[in-house]
């Protein structure tokens, strides 16, 4: 054989390999789209608060006499927080006693004037006119006892304002002023918290507010939480109050959702996100790798009866992690090119992978 009829043979060969690999076609994973129990995931931006939250601010101006807590002390009900310049609040009290005091020995004595001065006037000793005057003396110094008694009361009172104590069980926040600090009314002492059961605030726009059920009193909506640094919160709450008014700049509603904090890992003032998770049930789903868009809608590929790709537009429902649910456009018998839908074109002829079965639910 000469070289001339070598060379030949071998690009005919060429040729002929060039033809079966241009003639192959592509191979791609197909698959039914998937009926499957689905649920909706959607987060929203919280904001915790404790339960029980207070602020103590001085009645009072004067100077801090006893601190009677730290930082970050855990306290019980009715414990001594403060104490701000009792000493003379409580020599009111004293003084304002013997007042009362005082005004109560008064009217003992015209009392008993009063009932002298009727026996004389019912044996004629004395006139009318003299019972009337020990009648109005007694009620003066009645008045007069009054007086002195809302007196004491009102000193009383400020000596309790002086005494700051702590309305229920909780941890002391910071203390800025410390003992001998000169403080004015109003001025703020510290903070009270109970975190042992959180609220947390967060806010849905009215289509939101109208696609969720919050559940009623006997059977509350349940949401999760997400800490802010992304990790779950074990425990579960409830949806246990909503306002009653949109918003009319942001045009959303306040939801209000009640968590256990047993650890106290919850902080009031801390954010995270709530997580709402609405079930849609038994619905068809497709993998998002399985979609592609044209002009802003949704198409997928499926296979005719000579496994050549022909395009479908479809209509989605929601969107969840990794698949669309699917609301119309494609039956549960069709056949859908799962993967590589960049990589083909209208018509192209496809050889098929069977994709394998997913139990899983999204």
């Amino acid at each position: 054989m000469t070289f001339r009829q070598v060379w030949v043979v071998v690009v005919a060969l060429a040729g002929c390999r060039e033809a079966v690999v241009v003639d192959a076609p592509m191979e791609f994973p197909v698959g039914a789209p998937q009926v499957q129990s689905s649920w909706l995931d959607k987060e929203y931006v919280g904001r915790v608060a404790a339960v029980r939250y207070v602020e103590f601010r001085s009645r009072l101006k004067g100077f801090i006499e006893q601190v009677g807590v730290d930082e970050g002390q855990a306290v019980k009900q009715g414990q001594l927080l403060f104490t701000i310049s009792a000493r003379e609040l409580a020599q009111e009290v004293k003084k304002a006693k013997a007042s009362v005091e005082s005004a109560a020995a008064e009217l003992q004595a015209a009392k008993v004037e009063q009932s002298n001065t009727k026996v004389l006037s019912e044996r004629k000793i004395v006139s009318q006119a003299e019972v009337e005057l020990a009648n109005a003396r007694v009620a003066q110094l009645s008045a007069k006892l009054a007086e002195a008694e809302a007196h004491e009361g009102q000193a009383a009172i400020r000596l309790s304002h002086a005494q700051v104590k702590a309305p229920f069980g909780g941890v002391v926040n910071r203390i800025p002023r410390k003992l001998g600090a000169m403080v004015d009314e109003d001025a703020l002492l510290t903070s009270l918290t109970d975190t042992r059961e959180v609220f947390i605030y967060f806010q849905l726009s009215e289509q939101e507010y109208l696609d969720t059920s919050t559940g009623d009193a006997e059977h509350p909506r349940a949401v999760s939480f997400k800490l802010a640094n992304g990790s779950a919160y074990p425990e579960q709450g409830v949806i246990d109050a909503v306002e009653t008014e949109f918003d009319e700049e942001s045009g959303s509603l306040a939801f209000r959702a009640r968590f256990p904090n047993p650890t106290g890992v919850l902080k009031h003032g801390s954010t995270g996100k709530v997580v709402v998770r609405t079930e849609l049930g038994r619905t068809m789903v497709v993998p998002q790798a399985a979609t592609f868009e044209i002009q802003e809608l949704l198409y997928v590929y499926t296979l005719d009866q000579d496994d050549r790709v022909r395009a479908r537009r479809i209509t989605t429902r929601a969107r969840l992690d990794e698949a669309f649910v699917v609301e119309s456009g494609l039956n549960q018998s069709d056949r859908v090119l799962l993967e590589g839908v960049h990589k083909v074109k209208e018509g192209d002829r496809v050889t098929v992978r069977q994709a394998p079965a997913k139990t899983s639910s999204l």
